[in-house]
């Protein structure tokens, strides 16, 4: 056995580094992942239209980097359903169509309602108190009338439910479709009341959760996430969203143009 195979055989000794390095910032790894993550920010907050190209050249003028890490974070995107690439045409937000998104509105329904029966048998005052001020930043805001600020308070009560259950797979699955739905979901607020009437459900989920009533808080959080498809269905009620079959963009006949969805 030669030096170096006796030094393979070793035991490593018990602070020996991993066999792969952390991402260390200004790496092209983190490059790129700094690259997706502020172009999955641009897509869920409306910046970047369903349908819409994206232009390689222009963001990474924005982004300060090569096109090198866009077209990586495209592909990565692509992968969690956020982008389309086309070859030879290049890489397109993606626009999902209603039948699609009742289909997640649906399973997300599920996830929630599991991860909140879950929650309830072993929720710590410290996270419902978490809770208690989110639901109360959500008053403040809807009696400011200011849906920017309801939406991003609801989703972080929606993934403070789904984190603290400490179910990780069905929070991986729930954070997947939950970008999908975003754009849906900020929509579901367009309309007078329906920010109160959220908030008025999400007491009652949190009622539910402190009590430790497991059943219950599952059923809340079902008719919730449901309530909130029928708000967006509501929302959209005179506008060309695709169906099953159609293009992102193609109206129906008859239907009226498709507003942008608020950013």
């Amino acid at each position: 056995m030669d030096q170096q195979e006796r030094r393979a055989a070793q035991p490593a000794p018990a602070d020996a580094l991993p066999d792969r390095a952390p991402e260390r910032p200004g790496t092209s790894r983190s490059r790129s992942r700094h690259v997706q993550l502020e172009l999955e920010r641009l897509i869920t907050q409306g910046e970047l239209q369903p349908g819409e190209r994206l232009n390689e050249v222009a963001l990474a003028k924005r982004l300060g980097v090569s096109r090198g890490p866009v077209r990586e974070a495209a592909r990565a995107l692509e992968k969690s359903g956020l982008v389309t690439v086309i070859v030879n045409r290049g890489a397109f937000v993606r626009a999902l169509t209603l039948d699609e998104a009742m289909d997640i509105y649906e399973l997300n329904a599920v996830i929630f309602g599991l991860a909140a029966s879950q929650l309830a048998v072993s929720i710590t005052a410290a996270q419902a108190m978490e809770l208690q001020a989110l639901v109360d930043g959500m008053d403040h805001a809807g009696a400011a009338a200011d849906p920017d600020a309801f939406f991003a308070l609801n989703v972080r009560f929606h993934e403070c439910i789904v984190s603290f259950a400490r179910n990780r797979q069905a929070e991986a699955v729930y954070s997947d479709f939950t970008k999908k739905l975003l754009l849906f979901r900020r929509r579901s607020f367009d309309r007078a009341g329906n920010m109160q009437q959220s908030n008025s459900e999400h007491r009652g989920l949190l009622q539910a959760l402190a009590a430790g009533q497991s059943g219950l808080a599952r059923e809340r959080a079902e008719n919730h996430a449901r309530a909130g498809r029928a708000r967006f269905l509501g929302a959209i009620e005179h506008e060309a969203v695709p169906r099953s079959g159609e293009r992102a963009g193609q109206a129906r006949p008859g239907a009226r143009p498709r507003r942008r969805a608020h950013a």
